[in-house]
């Protein structure tokens, strides 16, 4: 049956006579086959940090990191999320809440920027990375047509945010804040009308400047120097992703999101809907498989949720407090947070109705939810809490757990590093330690190699 299912999926092939179609044939090939389908990560960055105790149910007595002093994981299914975290109740069975990882090699503070995601710190005006981070490293290991992309939403009219992810140590990339420019640059070879002939003339134009490049390093031979090897390099890398982008055109013309007033919106939280339908078809079309979603990070007085009705500033319910169930601020915490986690939600069962292989493409995925700011609104980084859906078809112990790890500096306890490097080895890259080490705690015990409790 799957040798007949081959020949007639490879005859379509070549009887369409049609670069176009091949990406979905192949696609559909791999599926009805049973192939492995790369991994996918997405991390969902939220401003104003992320106080534990709004991590923990209420059936779940909460305990301040200082007083965890073992390894604890309890059943998930079998309490009720806390509030802000309620629209993952239909898939708590795929969801992990994560207690008591550090990153106190961040620094802390209103926001660490790329210090969440890379794991080193960064102060002052100097907000250049130190490193590579941890999306975009696993973008390089399990690449798409790119290796990551990344959006987001913001206050006001910027662009993009950069210093949140990195591909090296003072090579920043640019988080699109934009979603019509986003979708202009994902999507554009497969919108049709104006957008499709700009996105020729730019492939055109970039076939000229490739020409160009060459012509003139072969005219200058070892004059030209690595300057000029530099650009050749970068040009080929452009013109080579337009042209896998148009052998996709099929594949992302079924999976583009359909335009609409959220793209050109003035109200942020409508942006970032748009921002995540257009993630969701980046994964779905294979033009990535790795994202990033920024909401407001980084952002300490801003007031980004006018769109839901919370008229407050970040800062000003901040200081309302988060970390007791009866701060004042608390409200304004679970309504904001609720907002986003209903964006997360629906992109996980966007996933999960996507067919792939034995499955669907949500078995295959991993999303995290954390805060650019480690704990609470003026945080410490003592403790570092995340949600998590998904567990790479089971690759990793994720699912149904709520897990607390030991307190700062106690026998068992972990860093977010080694969570990271846990992530990087899940996709076979055997790395062994992540970011930058803190000093004051034990490399070798909590800081090297994958987390044993978390890996299959």
């Amino acid at each position: 049956m799957q040798t007949n299912r081959r020949r007639i999926l490879k005859g379509l092939s070549l009887g369409a006579g049609s670069t176009l179609l091949s990406p979905m044939v192949e696609r559909v090939m791999a599926n009805a086959e049973g192939q492995e389908r790369p991994p996918r990560f997405v991390f969902v960055l939220q401003s104003n940090g992320f106080d534990a105790v709004q991590a923990c149910p209420e059936s779940i007595p909460f305990q301040n990191y200082a007083d965890r002093e073992k390894f604890e994981s309890i059943d998930l299914t079998k309490h009720k999320l806390p509030k802000g975290l309620a629209p993952l109740e239909p898939l708590k069975g795929k969801t992990t809440i994560l207690q008591g990882l550090s990153g106190r090699c961040t620094g802390g503070g209103h926001s660490t920027w790329g210090g969440s995601l890379g794991q080193y710190r960064i102060s002052g005006a100097n907000l250049s990375p130190q490193s590579i981070t941890i999306d975009y490293q696993l973008g390089q290991a399990i690449p798409g047509i790119l290796p990551w992309i990344g959006v987001g939403m913001a206050s006001g009219a910027r662009d993009a945010l950069m210093n949140i992810t990195a591909r090296a140590a003072h090579k920043t990339m640019p988080i699109i804040l934009n979603p019509e420019k986003a979708y202009n640059s994902f999507f554009s070879v497969a919108a049709g009308g104006d957008r499709e002939k700009n996105f020729h003339l730019k492939r055109n134009l970039l076939d000229y400047m490739v020409g160009d490049v060459k012509k003139t390093r072969k005219a200058l031979g070892s004059l030209a120097g690595e300057e000029l090897d530099a650009y050749l390099s970068a040009y080929d890398q452009l013109a080579a992703r337009q042209y896998q982008l148009l052998d996709n055109k099929e594949v992302l013309r079924k999976s583009a999101p359909k335009l609409d007033d959220r793209f050109t919106s003035e109200v942020a939280t409508k942006r970032l809907e748009a921002q995540f339908e257009l993630a969701g078809s980046a994964l779905i079309g294979g033009l990535s498989n790795v994202a990033t979603l920024t909401c407001a990070a980084t952002e300490i007085n801003a007031q980004p949720y006018l769109g839901i009705g919370v008229d407050l500033s970040n800062h000003g319910f901040g200081h309302m407090g988060g970390n007791k169930r009866d701060a004042k601020g608390i409200p304004y915490y679970e309504k904001t947070r609720g907002w986003l986690f209903s964006l997360i939600a629906k992109l996980a069962q966007r996933l999960e109705k996507t067919p792939e292989g034995d499955g669907n493409m949500l078995d295959n995925t991993i999303i995290v939810y954390m805060s650019d700011a480690p704990d609470t609104h003026h945080s410490t980084a003592y403790e570092w809490p995340l949600a998590i859906v998904g567990n790479l078809k089971g690759k990793m112990n994720l699912g149904g757990r709520y897990i607390n790890f030991p307190g700062y500096g106690k026998p068992g306890h972990h860093t977010v590093g080694a969570l990271y490097t846990t992530f990087l080895n899940s996709v076979g890259q055997r790395q062994q330690t992540f970011g930058r080490l803190d000093p004051e705690l034990d490399e070798k015990t909590m800081q090297t190699g994958p987390l044993a409790q978390l890996m299959t």
